[in-house]
């Protein structure tokens, strides 16, 4: 397995989560726009705002990381997170609504750039619980978890808090 962490396939399986989480979030939140009610968008309107008004580093991260740490599990995880970002997606599509604004726009503008951090750490943790499913299938788990895992949980971890640093600046005005 060796000991390199930034091998092509690791940032390639990153890179290919990460547009698929992409093309997820347009997918969802324009379908989402489409159908959704004005009393949904409105609802959702309210709810995040609620939600803004408390937000600090600290409750932004600790949201993001007990909603995707799950997607580490082998085998399961990129599944339970799949509803996660589901939701994602469908709150995306209400605002993008409640706003009156294109959900193409919308989603580009929630992704530059907490967005993109936010889903590259995504991409990260993900990346990792297909390497570790690899892994359990091949009987290599353990040596996966001791070489290399750590220094994904590292770097989800570190990506999260910047992402949740610029998140709470941007919703703060500072």
């Amino acid at each position: 397995m060796g000991n390199r962490f930034f091998t092509k396939t690791y940032l390639l399986v990153i890179l290919l989560v990460f547009l698929m989480l992409a093309a997820l979030t347009f997918a969802i939140a324009y379908e989402t726009y489409l159908t959704t009610t004005p009393k949904a968008a409105g609802q959702a309107q309210k709810q995040v705002n609620s939600i803004r008004q408390d937000a600090t580093p600290q409750s932004i991260f600790l949201n993001n990381f007990f909603v995707s740490i799950p997607a580490i599990i082998p085998i399961g995880g990129p599944i339970i997170f799949g509803r996660v970002w589901f939701n994602t997606g469908q709150t995306i599509g209400q605002l993008a609504y409640s706003y009156n604004i294109p959900p193409t726009v919308y989603v580009i503008g929630v992704y530059v750039p907490v967005g993109t951090i936010e889903s590259m750490a995504y991409s990260v943790i993900i990346a990792e619980s297909l390497f570790l499913t690899y892994a359990l299938s091949k009987g290599t788990i353990l040596e996966r978890f001791r070489n290399q895992t750590w220094k994904s949980l590292i770097l989800y971890v570190a990506l999260l808090a910047i992402a949740a640093i610029v998140e709470a600046g941007l919703i703060n005005g500072s």
